[in-house]
């Protein structure tokens, strides 16, 4: 294999998810992974699953514009207060590359953010929530934390429950000297900053409403998303990375503790379909991204004895993968270690697909 090798832990991202706005989510995504120069593990927040895990208890707020606005700040924690690991919220398109955000990291610091001064004029923003004004609005919409930092040990899943907006929002938990800056180009609010004389921003943040809401299709940098969103469907969308999520938030972490058979009627339920299509070729597309051609070896391997019709058609499947995993090799991607494995583990099932 000469799959290139992730040489330490690959950059944590978590982006706040929200359940009107999966394709935000979706597309901000793409665009981090398409523009990252080193290998990124980008994970959702989401509440539900957060709830179901035992880590955020709070009462629903209807202050709350979205179903992460206190979430956000169980990064430390789910990040196991070790390393950095970003924040962002959904409704980002990453025109820049975020390892040049990472390469900021300086450990004198709690955190890192874009420290604005936003004073939005408008009172309704996005799908009708209103735009609330508060001291170091956005600070918290792209967040580099340093886990591992001894302050934020203190920001536990029991203080994010108990405490507020404005203690949470304005970093409270931090001496002022904890809270570091960068440049305004890794949160450039559509609408409020102004263009950049030269270039684009690195990351474009929709504050007031983006593209994929209709009435908020004239913004700054709109042909921008449109174009991610339409590459991102070329590439499989969000069947394929519906494949992806679920190996990598259910399958890889089983932290809901649930038995084997009902992930495995799960796999059925939700991919019944996709193994033929694997075998007629009809999920090439997905090799378009490092992360398609892992979704497509994990309905052709790890996932096959679920869903191969018989044991000559999981048998033919795996052979396919072999095939497959060698020219993901050839490829050169760049992997994080876990997607690696899967493609090591395709490979692997060469004896099995001759026994």
């Amino acid at each position: 294999m000469t799959v290139r090798a992730a040489t330490d832990t690959p950059l944590r991202v978590f982006v706040g998810w929200d359940s009107r706005e999966d394709i935000a989510w979706q597309v901000c995504r793409t665009s981090l992974l398409r523009n990252a120069s080193a290998p990124v593990e980008v994970m959702p927040l989401r509440q539900a699953r957060l709830r179901t895990a035992g880590l955020y208890g709070k009462p629903a707020d209807p202050l709350a514009s979205t179903e992460f606005t206190y979430t956000r700040f169980l990064v430390p924690h789910v990040a196991g207060y070790r390393g950095w690991a970003l924040f962002c919220d959904c409704d980002f398109i990453w025109l820049g590359d975020v390892a040049r955000l990472f390469a900021l990291a300086d450990d004198r610091y709690a955190i890192l953010c874009v420290h604005h001064d936003h004073r939005p004029p408008e009172t309704v923003k996005m799908d009708g929530a209103v735009q609330t004004l508060y001291p170091r609005k956005n600070w918290s919409s792209m967040v580099l934390y340093n886990c591992g930092h001894p302050a934020n040990r203190s920001l536990t899943p029991a203080v994010v429950d108990r405490e507020g907006g404005a203690f949470l929002h304005r970093f409270q938990w931090l001496d002022d000297a904890l809270i570091g800056a960068v440049p305004e180009t890794w949160n450039w609010l559509e609408g409020w900053n102004r263009k950049p004389a030269d270039g684009r921003p690195d990351v474009v943040h929709y504050t007031r409403g983006g593209p994929w809401f209709p009435n908020w299709q004239d913004v700054d940098y709109a042909a921008e998303w449109l174009e991610e969103q339409a590459r991102f469907a070329a590439e499989g969308g969000a069947e394929m990375w519906a494949v992806y999520d679920f190996w990598q938030e259910e399958w890889r972490d089983n932290s809901h503790g649930r038995a084997g058979g009902a992930l495995a009627n799960e796999i059925r339920a939700q991919f019944g379909a996709l193994h033929a299509r694997a075998m007629a070729g009809a999920l090439a597309h997905w090799r378009a991204t490092a992360q398609g051609r892992v979704a497509e070896l994990l309905i052709l391997g790890e996932f096959a004895r679920h869903l191969a019709e018989d044991d000559a058609t999981e048998k033919a499947g795996r052979a396919l993968a072999v095939k497959l995993s060698h020219e993901a090799s050839r490829a050169a991607l760049r992997v994080t270690p876990t997607e690696r494995g899967v493609i090591a583990r395709a490979a692997g099932s060469e004896s099995a697909a001759a026994s």
